[in-house]
């Protein structure tokens, strides 16, 4: 499993790709890329990508200073996939089914109560 800012460079990977084809790119491309800015460097973002290569999720064909051609796996494809299914798997209104058990709740009190008071 990857953490948040390895998982934000591969999604910025993968939109930078097209496809299975290689790709040639530039750090600064893929820290355009990332939604949140602030919270990357060059550094972190070349040690990410050695990371995710050494992990099997990128395949680098070559790669000079800030210059990295690369192609993503299907590794990588498979843990973009799954992430976006978690994310989908959420209930969408989970404020409804609190509702519905304080409902219940009280209801089944009421009944209690008639019960108790007026059957016996």
């Amino acid at each position: 499993m990857l953490d948040k800012k390895t998982t934000a460079v591969l999604k910025a990977l993968n939109k930078l790709s097209e496809g299975s084809a290689y790709k040639v790119i530039t750090v600064d491309d893929v820290l355009n890329a990332l939604t949140q800015k602030s919270q990357y460097d060059s550094e972190s973002v070349r040690q990410i990508i050695d990371f995710l290569e050494k992990q099997e999720y990128i395949n680098i064909k070559f790669s000079e200073d800030n210059t990295y051609c690369y192609s993503l796996l299907p590794k990588a494809r498979i843990c973009l996939e799954q992430e976006t299914k978690t994310r989908t798997k959420k209930q969408p209104f989970p404020c409804l089914s609190y509702l519905f058990t304080i409902l219940a709740s009280f209801i089944g009190t009421m009944l209690a109560l008639v019960i108790f008071f007026y059957l016996i």
